[in-house]
């Protein structure tokens, strides 16, 4: 059954959205939703930042807090220095705003990575140093060394790549497999490599009345954020999308996002790229490449 405060707050909701809809000036109150990645539990009810007695605590990961939250609700992020290893999506009315409340992330400087460690036996020693892997999906890539991107080689314009060519240090793909040089007394195998491996970090479709606030989109094999259709009212504050193996924030479709104070730099591709008859009303905001607009 319900927990009992969970469904208390729900009838409360439903009561605001009544009277909204009545056309009452009464603020919705809506609820509060805590997750932490190392000492919560998907089977409490995410009332409370820190376990106090029974289901009352924080979840585990933010998928739960998503199947929990209804419109208007807070999802915030417990900071542990380590990293969330997930892939979010926001659709419909139950993601999106109620009255004047948005529907909100906050991250308190939280990461949402979706790196997957390359395993030892993943690695593959050929001759002059050079060492291969084969990501099992394709399309996109990216290395990583402790979480950072490892620089890419890349031949001049209109070249052919030439694996003899590969700097110490650096990597290159070739027919689907990344091929990595060794640094002096280098074993990869023995480090902590990982690649791009989850698509995208966070996907919204058809919601309005959204923030996503103080927190980190990293290390994605797509794109860190995908806005891709039908959403309004996207307000993006103080978010770093880095690292990811296409871009960092995609705007699509008739979508409409406030971009604000955020960072979006270092991605394979593109920084920010807009498609279709999407607006991205970007304001003090970083960067590293001049943002793609394509038809």
């Amino acid at each position: 059954m319900p927990n009992a405060s969970r469904s208390i707050r729900f009838q409360i909701r439903c009561l605001c959205l009544l009277l909204i809809l009545s056309g009452s000036q009464i603020t919705a109150e809506c609820g509060v939703i805590y997750v932490d990645n190392r000492a919560g539990n998907n089977s409490f009810n995410g009332i409370a930042p820190k376990t106090n007695n029974g289901k009352n605590g924080p979840v585990k990961t933010i998928q739960r807090a998503l199947e929990y939250a209804q419109p208007g609700d807070k999802i915030i992020l417990i900071n542990n220095d380590q990293p969330y290893q997930e892939t979010l999506t926001l659709s419909g009315k139950r993601h999106s705003g109620l009255g004047k409340e948005k529907f909100t992330i906050l991250g308190n400087g939280a990461t949402i990575s979706g790196a997957i460690p390359v395993p030892q036996n993943g690695w593959r020693k050929l001759d002059d140093g050079l060492w291969k892997v084969t990501p099992f999906r394709k399309g996109y890539f990216n290395l990583y060394l402790d979480g950072k991107p490892v620089p890419e080689f890349k031949p001049a314009s209109g070249e052919a790549l030439q694996l003899s060519e590969i700097p110490a240090g650096k990597w290159a793909v070739h027919h689907g497999s990344i091929f990595y040089r060794e640094q002096k007394n280098q074993q990869p195998w023995m480090e902590s490599f990982s690649l791009a491996g989850k698509s995208v970090g966070l996907s919204l479709i058809d919601v309005s009345g959204v923030q996503i606030s103080d927190v980190t989109f990293e290390n994605f094999r797509v794109d860190g954020i995908n806005v891709h259709d039908r959403c309004k009212e996207i307000v993006l504050d103080k978010v770093t999308c880095t690292g990811n193996g296409r871009c960092g924030l995609s705007v699509n479709g008739t979508s409409q996002v406030e971009v604000i104070d955020c960072k979006l730099n270092d991605n394979r591709v593109e920084d920010l790229l807009i498609t279709e008859q999407g607006v991205a009303n970007v304001k003090q905001t970083q960067l590293g490449k001049e943002v793609e607009v394509k038809p």
